[in-house]
């Protein structure tokens, strides 16, 4: 056997394996539909903030007037030392809903998010929680009552998605590709009842699913994980539900530098090695026949017997990539992006081993 007829042994088998992933798990992202008017839940909003000031006065007001009947917003400032605490004391004087728990800081105590969160939710008055970031916003005023639904039928948990704001730059564009991508990723593999993760900038769940799984203790000495850990941990077939429609997200500020949003994603993969070892496989699978894909059809570039098989199967994985796609970069506001799909992507493939570098190296 010839290197090749490896090689196209290689790119068959990757193409068959990238077919079974867009059609398995990102093709039930195109078929989600908005859910129905339900009961209406009491919902509380709880929002970790640590010197967010500028934040907090520009996205707060977004959360505070948003259009539904029975809510609250907890904002838990946590060991801010700027002026955070006098901004929300003037919001406090304007709206009755809003709670303010204060972690002071004393200089020695280097607790985590985790902290900040367990206390927000022990002062929570309502069982149903949303949970946001405070340098994000609802894209809609709506946002609380389109998260509220996805608790109908027993569900507990509740995955949206949290975008990133459209700016000028080759940087801001791989950010919002890497965002669509990863929440394609995760709600495809939520709607085929095997949730992973969720994002803690668009992220729901009842305070019985928190208590059952004893919170973030199997994971506290992880700095990460507050959202996906827990979700990997607590979801199961039967509790986890996702809303995806464009009054549902929310829309944050992207990294500006190259080494800064390294560096977040650094972090962020500190969370990998934790997941439920089913979830690993399929997402090494997942990213390894990408790999081979792209590999294998640069590789068949070089042979007369098995160039416009190469060329071929890159095409027909392109267009059904587009059409696949189409709705979510659509709701996303990443239609733009979508058209480059192979250019991005092949970055992102190539990053992905920077981001599994300790984060704690230094760029």
């Amino acid at each position: 056997m010839t290197y090749f007829e490896i090689g196209f042994i290689f790119l068959v088998a990757s193409f068959l394996i990238q077919c079974f992933y867009l059609f398995y798990f990102s093709a039930r992202v195109a078929f989600i539909k908005e859910n129905k008017s339900v009961e209406k839940k009491g919902i509380t909003v709880i929002i970790c903030a640590r010197n967010e000031n500028e934040n907090l006065k520009k996205n707060l007001p977004l959360i505070l007037n948003q259009k539904y009947d029975d809510f609250e917003v907890i904002v838990v400032n946590d060991r801010s030392w700027d002026n955070s605490i006098e901004i929300l004391n003037n919001f406090k004087a304007q709206y009755s809903h809003l709670k303010i728990v204060d972690i002071p800081d004393n200089k020695t105590d280097n607790f985590g998010k985790k902290l900040a969160i367990t206390i927000g939710i022990k002062a929570a008055k309502n069982n149903y929680l949303l949970f946001t970031d405070a340098d994000c916003h609802p894209l809609s005023e709506y946002w609380i009552n389109e998260m509220s639904k996805g608790f109908q039928e027993e569900k507990q948990i509740v995955i949206g998605v949290g975008i990133y704001e459209k700016e000028k730059g080759f940087l801001n564009k791989i950010i919002r590709f890497d965002t669509v991508q990863i929440a394609i990723n995760s709600l495809g593999y939520a709607k085929a009842k095997l949730a992973y993760m969720g994002v803690g900038r668009n992220l729901a769940y009842h305070q019985d699913v928190y208590y059952l799984n004893d919170g973030f203790k199997s994971h506290y000495h992880v700095e990460s994980g507050d959202d996906d850990l827990f979700v990997n941990q607590a979801s199961n077939i039967s509790n986890t539900q996702v809303i995806f429609n464009s009054k549902s997200m929310t829309i944050s500020k992207p990294k500006k530098e190259f080494k800064n949003w390294v560096y977040q994603k650094r972090r962020h993969h500190t969370t990998n090695f934790k997941y439920k070892k089913k979830h690993k496989i399929l997402l090494g699978m997942q990213y390894l026949s990408a790999l081979a894909f792209y590999f294998s059809v640069i590789f068949s570039l070089f042979s007369i017997n098995y160039i416009k098989i190469g060329l071929l199967l890159f095409t027909v994985r392109y267009l059904l990539i587009i059409a696949i796609n189409f709705k979510a970069f659509k709701i996303m506001m990443c239609k733009d992006l979508l058209w480059a799909f192979p250019i991005y992507e092949i970055i992102l493939l190539f990053c992905h081993p920077i981001f599994q570098i300790n984060r704690r190296i230094r760029l």
